[in-house]
């Protein structure tokens, strides 16, 4: 079996068991008692009143999300204090990664994304990366789960 298919077979086991963990997340949740709403912590944007009631299936797809997250935080000056520095910023395709990647680029960094099979995700945070005037590469990566050592231990 060639090196790509291994990998694209590995990557989309390691996507399934992710899969699987949300849906035990997922019912846990169900059974908790909603929280009382608390104040949102917001910038200098507008936000919308309310936001679309959607779920994608995880590791989702941040592209097919109706309302796309806001992560470039306009107003942030950076002040180069990663000045020439690279960063490996595993899960930068998509959320919270995807800040910390535009906002270390701010900084000053050459950036370098890990991520697991989303590519379209990745390709935005590299674009935004690159918009922000620093180099930017994006990795495609699987991460070995509980469950994948099992099947690779059983290979051998």
């Amino acid at each position: 079996m060639s090196t790509s298919k291994a990998f694209k077979r590995e990557a989309d086991e390691t996507a399934r068991d992710e899969r699987s963990i949300q849906k035990r997340i997922d019912k846990l949740d169900e059974k908790k008692t909603p929280e009382k709403p608390s104040a949102m912590q917001a910038g200098a944007r507008e936000y919308p009143v309310q936001f679309p009631k959607q779920h994608l299936k995880k590791p989702g797809t941040e592209a097919d999300l109706q309302f796309a997250p806001m992560y470039d935080a306009p107003h942030y000056k950076g002040s180069e204090k990663l000045l020439d520095k690279v960063a490996l910023i595993t899960g930068g395709d998509s959320g919270i990664g995807r800040s910390v990647a535009v906002l270390y680029a701010r900084e000053g960094a050459d950036v370098a994304v890990a991520y697991l099979n989303e590519d379209e995700d990745a390709a935005e945070t590299k674009r935004a990366v690159e918009a922000e005037g620093r180099r930017c590469i994006t990795i495609a990566a699987t991460w070995p789960t509980r469950n994948s050592a099992r099947r690779r231990s059983k290979r051998l």
